[in-house]
């Protein structure tokens, strides 16, 4: 009998979330030998996972590896043999990007080619010439995209889109207002690596309700 094949079934966002919950289990080995302690942080782990990702029983044994490893080899070893799983963010071409941004004149784009679809929630890119940040992300089933300000100064901070501590600036963007000829700005501190944010969203309803909000 031919093995049934399992079809990608994680979003970036839970992959970075077992990511992020297998670290807490290895920080727990590494930091300590009492059994109970790390009984306790694998207890945490499973409830945060059992919450948060809805599997079937097929692919809950995938996962539940992550409760045997005890080293940051094996981690490795088990993330990478997770990342066939992952649903990658929608492919993009230099020619959708265009169309999405088909008003800017002198539109600077990014190499796609260096990008890693499955680690990204939404892309982003910035022009440092002119201070603009541009991001692509999924809203109703199609790529949407925005622009805006991205304030040279950097601080430490809370992201508005991952909700991690890091270096942010502040982004600025402009929208049409309901009223003709108005507009409304939106300002939030984001983190100044797109590529660091991208790999601290655990939660992608997050992320789709920071989109929603500054487009409106």
């Amino acid at each position: 009998m031919e093995k049934q094949t399992i079809q990608p079934f994680l979003s970036v966002a839970n992959y970075h979330l077992i990511e992020q919950q297998l670290n807490k289990i290895l920080n727990a080995y590494s930091t300590t030998k009492d059994k109970n302690v790390i009984l306790a942080v694998k207890g945490l782990v499973d409830t945060e996972l059992t919450e948060n990702l809805s599997l079937d029983s097929t692919q809950l044994n995938l996962i539940e590896d992550l409760y045997h490893i005890t080293d940051y080899s094996q981690g490795e070893l088990f993330l990478e043999t997770l990342k066939q799983y992952v649903i990658p963010f929608r492919k993009v071409t230099l020619s959708n990007l265009k169309s999405i941004f088909k008003k800017q004149k002198k539109l600077k784009l990014p190499k796609l080619e260096s990008i890693d679809f499955q680690h990204i929630c939404y892309l982003t890119w910035d022009d440092v010439s002119t201070h603009q940040k541009y991001v692509i992300f999924e809203q109703q089933g199609k790529l949407k995209g925005v622009k805006g300000n991205k304030d040279t100064k950097v601080v430490k901070g809370i992201c508005a889109i991952c909700n991690h501590h890091s270096d942010v600036s502040l982004f600025t963007t402009t929208v049409k207002g309901p009223v003709v000829d108005t507009f409304k700005k939106h300002s939030n501190y984001i983190c100044t690596d797109g590529e660091s944010c991208n790999k601290n969203i655990a939660d992608l309803e997050r992320v789709t309700n920071f989109f929603e909000r500054i487009t409106r």
